[in-house]
């Protein structure tokens, strides 16, 4: 919403700006945090609840309470979308601003916004320029002129918003409020995390990760350098720095019986010891109540091991590496779309309860339907038992998907092809799980593996650096070496974060660093790209289609594909 000042005061240095976590200076972060007056804050903050939510509807939806749409406009006479015009998409949801290239949006956070701020030049040792805190008044002339705190014209780029005098008290309310308090889980020696092993997961999938959670946190809090005493010693010029340093504790979550009672138990853990976020995590089944309950209290659980995530367009707090089975039913999707066979019938078989396979085919099915497409379910009791004129239909197909494991391929594939060979055949590589060493020639020859993560001759190299510090440890599990890769995946994003906040403790702002973070990472866990922009919530959006070699190896026959 408010592009104050930072883009257009002369002598301004960009580089020296994006030096600093693309929003401050470190005597600027000194200047804001000396000059907060906390209780004052506060105090201030205490505004009238329907006032505050005007405002959020402003600043995030950029709607009217009316429901109308907020009427904004750049370059004078350029109007604005409702998506556009709200303030949260350029600044963010905590307030703390963003960067895109050489253009960086500052901060509007209530504590930064109402206080002074010193803005490096361009020509060192040259004295920074002081911006003043905004007041009341010049803040809403900020907001409809254009104009900052210093008189000086904002960036072309900053809306200039018509709001009543009404809507205008409730915005600034609100950027009053926004991250006036730092999140829940830090102190002033510890930042706490938390870590979730469910009891779906097999006993050696769960010690794996833990070995590497246990690990990190042992080593991060070595203290080599001696930081707790820099911390408490720190000279001013690096107080920014040093001050904002805190040990890690990691508790950990477990998580025992039906999944329908994991919700108690994680609020339990939560009064107990609130966290500032949670970090990774292993479970066999669904994620659905971890993610309900990260919601619902806002708190950011970040990348966890599992095939079963929940899918939203509007949830924040938890982000995933990637879709699991539901991305291997639209890639399946995108193949028929690929292949020219969208209008024929898509077949696809799994095992009743197997809620894995379920999601898959639910994933396949939504994304042929989106696209016009029809699917036939083949649903299977346990014993795989078929009637003749069901292999009939499986072996005239034109597209065959079995959402099976690979000695329930192997029995039903030669029922079927006694009565004949279908068109094409897709098989998920997750449920298939390795192939027998004596795979049929038929088999083999018409199968297309689905493959979510990098094919198994990949995972050497994409697992790198994270095998090596599990070798030099003596931690390394080689039948769980995604579960360990996708741990110590989620430690590393958590670790950047948290030294790019710069003492900001925020939860949303931890969130969008990440987002902002992941595309330059140097480590992908078992996924041979990753990206990540605000509202995606999924690190790893693409698939790989393989054959089987002779040898039984897989063959890519597709580069790396994000469905369409």
């Amino acid at each position: 919403m408010l592009v104050i000042s930072l883009m257009n005061i002369r002598n301004l240095s960009w580089n020296r700006i994006q030096s600093i976590p693309n929003l401050f200076s470190p005597i600027a972060l000194l200047l804001v945090f000396a000059a907060s007056g906390s209780g004052a804050l506060a105090s201030e903050n205490k505004v009238n609840q329907d006032q505050l939510e005007t405002g959020r509807k402003i600043y995030m939806e950029g709607l009217l309470p009316s429901g109308q749409p907020v009427k904004a406009f750049v370059q004078n006479d350029i109007a604005l979308s409702e998506e556009q015009a709200s303030c949260g998409s350029c600044h963010r949801k905590s307030g703390m601003g963003s960067s895109e290239g050489q253009q960086v949006v500052p901060a509007i956070a209530g504590r930064i916004l109402f206080n002074p701020l010193q803005i490096p030049t361009s020509k060192p040792p040259e004295a920074p320029i002081l911006r003043p805190a905004y007041t009341d008044q010049s803040l809403r002339r900020a907001i409809t002129s254009g104009l900052g705190a210093d008189g000086y014209p904002l960036d072309p780029n900053m809306p200039r918003y018509n709001l009543s005098e009404q809507d205008l008290d409730a915005v600034v309310a609100y950027l009053k409020s926004l991250s006036s308090e730092y999140s829940p889980g830090v102190d002033e020696g510890v930042i706490h995390f938390a870590t979730i092993v469910a009891g779906d997961a097999s006993e050696s999938a769960q010690d794996a990760h833990m070995a590497v959670m246990n690990k990190f946190l042992k080593q991060k809090n070595t203290e080599t350098r001696h930081e707790g005493k820099r911390a408490e010693n720190a000279p001013w010029h690096k107080k920014w720095i040093m001050g904002n340093y805190r040990k890690w504790k990691l508790h950990t979550w477990k998580l025992t019986g039906p999944a329908d009672s994991w919700a108690e138990q994680l609020a339990s853990y939560y009064r107990t010891a609130p966290v500032f976020a949670v970090i990774g995590g292993v479970a066999g089944g669904s994620w659905q109540p971890v993610h309900d309950f990260c919601q619902s209290n806002r708190l950011p659980c970040i990348f966890p091991t599992t095939n079963l995530p929940v899918i939203s367009d509007s949830d924040f707090y938890p982000l995933y590496l990637s879709k699991g089975m539901f991305l291997e039913g639209e890639a399946v999707a995108d193949q028929i779309a690929l292949a020219g066979l969208g209008d024929k019938t898509a077949v696809q078989v799994y095992t009743k309860g197997d809620q894995k396979a379920a999601t898959a085919a639910e994933g396949l099915r939504k994304t042929l339907g989106e696209n016009g497409g029809d699917v036939q379910d083949v649903v299977l009791t346990s014993d795989h038992d078929m009637s003749a004129d069901t292999l009939s239909e499986l072996s005239s197909a034109e597209v065959l998907v079995l959402w099976l494991k690979w000695q329930d391929i192997e029995k039903i594939w030669s029922q079927i092809t006694a009565k004949g060979i279908p068109g094409n055949l897709y098989l998920s590589s997750s449920l298939a799980g390795k192939p027998s060493a004596d795979v049929g020639t038929s088999l083999r020859d018409k199968a297309l593996f689905v493959h979510t993560q990098g094919l198994p001759g990949q995972l050497h190299r994409l697992l790198a650096r994270s095998t090596g510090w599990l070798r030099a440890n003596r931690i390394y599990k080689p039948e769980h070496k995604h579960v360990q890769g996708n741990a110590f995946f989620a430690l590393k994003a958590a670790g950047d974060a948290v030294t790019n906040i710069r003492g900001f403790f925020l939860r949303d702002y931890f969130i969008e660093r990440i987002e902002h973070m992941v595309d330059n990472a140097p480590y992908t866990s078992v996924y041979p790209r990753i990206t990540l922009a605000p509202n995606q919530r999924f690190v790893s959006k693409g698939y790989i289609i393989s054959r089987l070699g002779k040898s039984g190896r897989h063959m890519a026959v597709t580069d790396w594909v994000a469905p369409r």
